[in-house]
């Protein structure tokens, strides 16, 4: 179990989204100052996005954020979320940031001031350290939360991920109202 957190001390939030391609669900609940969406971002309903300590968080592009996950930043500092990243159901993540093309599975658990490289998978169940840095290719599995390094993600892969942003955009236009109060930029944004 995470934290609980309270509203009474989480500053007003600004989300900005680049582009029209960010799908985020109405039902999703995003709190606490600047919180910023690259493109084609995929935001289920019931998941969670907390910044509770002021600290921007900014996603790269095409990150996928399941129902029920949570994503909490308790730093001032900005929490970098890289692009191709996989949140799945239920899984927490509080690390100080992560890299491109990671999965965090099921009830996975990032804890506080833990670090994911790049391509990094967390099983399901698993868990980090705390202040942990996970270099890039670690895969944690088992109920030990043991490690290994695996290979380089392979195109295949990247064409799978593409394929479920493309599929979960048309499904969840069709099922599920759009989150209101989003400002929607085109260009770069500083």
């Amino acid at each position: 179990m995470f934290t609980s957190y309270s509203s009474a001390r989480v500053p007003p939030t600004k989300i900005t989204a680049m582009g029209t391609e960010n799908i985020i669900c109405e039902d999703t609940e995003i709190q606490g100052g600047s919180i910023h969406f690259g493109g084609s971002n995929i935001v289920h309903p019931k998941s969670k996005i907390r910044n509770e300590a002021g600290g921007a968080i900014v996603f790269g592009n095409r990150n996928i954020i399941e129902e029920g996950a949570v994503i909490i930043n308790w730093s001032s500092e900005t929490l970098n979320i890289g692009s191709d990243n996989l949140f799945e159901v239920g899984c927490v993540f509080e690390g100080l940031g992560i890299g491109d093309g990671c999965v965090i599975e099921p009830k996975a658990r990032i804890l506080p001031g833990a670090s994911l490289g790049d391509n990094c998978v967390v099983g399901a169940m698993c868990k980090t350290f705390e202040r942990d840095v996970v270099p890039n290719d670690t895969v944690i599995f088992g109920g030990n939360n043991d490690r290994r390094i695996q290979t380089a993600r392979s195109k295949e892969q990247e064409i799978l991920h593409t394929k479920h942003i493309e599929y979960l955009k048309d499904v969840l236009k069709r099922s599920h109202p759009a989150k209101a109060g989003i400002t929607q930029t085109i260009g770069v944004v500083s």
